[in-house]
């Protein structure tokens, strides 16, 4: 009989490739948009801030395909739909299927991307996920990290903000090539 913690392995690993893929598409976008948008004083904070998120990403996403090496899982398709994310990967010789509704994918992926960012998350298998030692950024002798202070806003826009590209002023563009 094969044991529960076989059979979860590759779906886990499969999930966890599906939500890292999906938040660093979300986290490029992201901050393609801050960057662009010319209406950020300070836009370079902001775009710094989702790039080590889009690292963090990178680092487990090229984690989680070491796995999929060792374990010999291949994903051949993922759709996505209004009804949720659906995959079909080879695990073993044998082709499986993954799938979870979009409400619960959203979800997750927030608190993950939380979780990447820095901020606090209400996941516990999400919390503060450190880096692998060999990852981590080298801080001055005397310096720690501090949290970051979360003030009652949502970093969640409507994408109607985004809809209307308003033209960087030429002061602020010839400041940026200078």
């Amino acid at each position: 009989m094969i044991s529960s913690d076989t059979t979860q392995h590759p779906c886990s690993l499969v999930k966890s490739y599906l939500l890292l893929t999906f938040i660093q598409k979300v986290f490029e976008r992201d901050s393609l948009i801050l960057e662009e948008s010319g209406v950020l004083k300070t836009p370079d904070l902001y775009v710094e801030m989702v790039n080590a998120g889009i690292d963090r990403t990178g680092i487990l996403l090229s984690e989680i395909k070491h796995e999929f090496k060792k374990y010999h899982i291949r994903v051949l398709d993922i759709q996505q739909n209004h009804s949720g994310v659906h995959a079909t990967y080879i695990y073993k010789g044998v082709k499986e299927q993954f799938r979870m509704p979009m409400s619960a994918f959203r979800k997750e992926m927030y608190e993950r991307m939380r979780a990447y960012l820095g901020l606090p998350t209400s996941l516990s298998h999400t919390a503060a996920l450190p880096l692998p030692e060999k990852y981590r950024p080298e801080l001055p002798n005397n310096s720690t990290p501090k949290p970051l202070r979360v003030v009652g806003r949502s970093w969640v826009a409507s994408s109607s903000a985004y809809k209307h590209k308003s033209p960087r002023p030429a002061a602020f563009a010839a400041s940026k090539r200078a």
